[in-house]
């Protein structure tokens, strides 16, 4: 079993006893690197269902790079691996019903016979998929729908509230969910909502040539799960309280923070701000629980650590150097948090004020010391804002993808997820 860390990184290395105070920190979840290249090491079998939007605004050159990625991914499984395929536009139809992948040539064969058609019944094509996996349902497996749609859900069930929480409902019982939105048509929300809601991969991509570069990165990340159902219990001690938590976290229901999945080689970083008493030497600040369910184990598993900090005054306090690491992550969640306003202002028309926000978020990037991390933040902002004025369309979707880097998988345009 890969086993997680936990640690505590406070943006001060004290808090103050004389006074009341603020604690801003992060809490880092990191896993082992992945083993070389060259090691060979087994992996987790996988039970995949593709499901591709076959309506007609797929029809042309997105179809065929649907098609020749599709048969990409055939030809990247093994004979421990079960694939099925399903297409949909009104209508939905499972191209090649769930079997051993070992053989690409009848998935290849299968893939081929897809050509475009109507409408788009995107919750009817998904619940197919996901029963194709449930009837392979393995506990020891990664057991995952992988849903490609450049178009809006308009036939069948269509609320977005709903068929997340169908989606939710599967991943409780081990399935998770992926959705790649393809050009400039797809419904964000939509798909935002069912890959947080699935525990898996959401990705926007303008080109559809970079679909097998998408696939090849999703099956690295699901050869490299070594967690899923992830959860962050926060629990403040001594009169603390969280006054925030940066990412936006859902909320399990047992009042928990859902992660995402855990992958080999990833750090997660979860922003938090505490409002502490004046307080007392070696006392306990705050205790904080991750759970998940390891594949191939029964029993869910648990990781505890405390957080305690040396006590100064106030005025002490106030000299102490910021860590500039953590000064660098905070901002970078503030960022994605920043954008989730402007989304909401250009929701309601007032894309002004979405790009005063932008560029407040921008100015408070470019007040860190540059790093090659802020420097790309800092692009990606501008970017957004030159949209605002030329294509409100591409910049809401580029913004609902970014907002939502600190709260699950999200494919960057380079090929990885962040």
């Amino acid at each position: 079993m890969t086993q997680p860390t936990l640690r505590f990184r406070p943006l001060l290395p004290a808090v103050a006893g004389d006074a009341a105070s603020s604690l801003d920190l992060v809490i880092t979840v990191a896993t082992p690197p992945p083993p070389p290249d060259d090691a060979a090491a087994p992996r987790r079998p996988l039970n995949l269902a593709l499901v591709i939007d076959r309506s007609g605004s797929m029809s042309g050159t997105k179809l065929s790079h649907a098609r020749k990625a599709a048969r990409f991914l055939a030809g990247q499984l093994t004979a421990a691996d079960r694939l099925a395929i399903v297409s949909f536009d009104d209508e939905v139809q499972v191209v090649m019903p769930s079997r051993p992948a070992g053989d690409p040539q009848p998935f290849i064969a299968a893939i081929n016979t897809i050509r475009s058609g109507g409408c788009t019944a995107l919750h009817d094509g998904w619940l197919a998929g996901a029963q194709q996996v449930a009837e392979q349902l393995e506990p020891a497996a990664i057991n995952r729908v992988l849903l490609l749609s450049d178009g809006q859900a308009n036939q069948g069930l269509t609320h977005r509230g709903q068929i997340a929480e169908q989606v939710a409902g599967l991943s409780q019982r081990g399935i998770s969910t992926s959705a790649f939105g393809l050009g400039s048509g797809f419904d964000e929300d939509l798909m935002g909502a069912m890959a947080a809601a699935g525990g898996g991969t959401l990705a926007h991509i303008e080109s559809p040539a970079q679909l097998a570069d998408l696939y090849a990165s999703e099956l690295r990340g699901l050869a490299g799960t070594v967690g899923r159902q992830v959860s962050l219990g926060i629990r403040a001690k001594h009169g603390a309280r969280v006054a925030d938590v940066l990412n936006d976290l859902p909320r399990t229901s047992y009042g928990n923070h859902q992660l995402p999945a855990l992958r080999l080689g990833q750090e997660l970083a979860v922003g938090l701000r505490l409002q502490l008493p004046a307080w007392v030497p070696n006392q306990e600040i705050a205790s904080v629980r991750l759970a998940w369910d390891a594949p191939g184990e029964a029993r869910r598993q648990t990781l505890i650590e405390h957080l305690t900090l040396p006590v100064r005054s106030a005025a002490d306090l106030a000299q102490l150097t910021p860590d500039a690491a953590v000064a660098e992550e905070l901002a970078l969640l503030q960022a994605n948090r920043d954008r989730r306003r402007a989304l909401e202002e250009l929701d309601r028309g007032d894309w002004l004020a979405a790009d005063r926000t932008l560029s407040a978020a921008h100015a408070a990037l470019a007040a860190l010391s540059p790093t090659l991390r802020t420097m790309k933040e800092l692009q990606l902002l501008e970017r957004k804002r030159d949209l605002l004025r030329n294509d409100r369309n591409r910049a809401r979707k580029g913004l609902s993808r970014e907002s939502l880097r600190s709260s699950l998988q999200v494919w960057d345009d380079d090929g990885d997820a962040s």
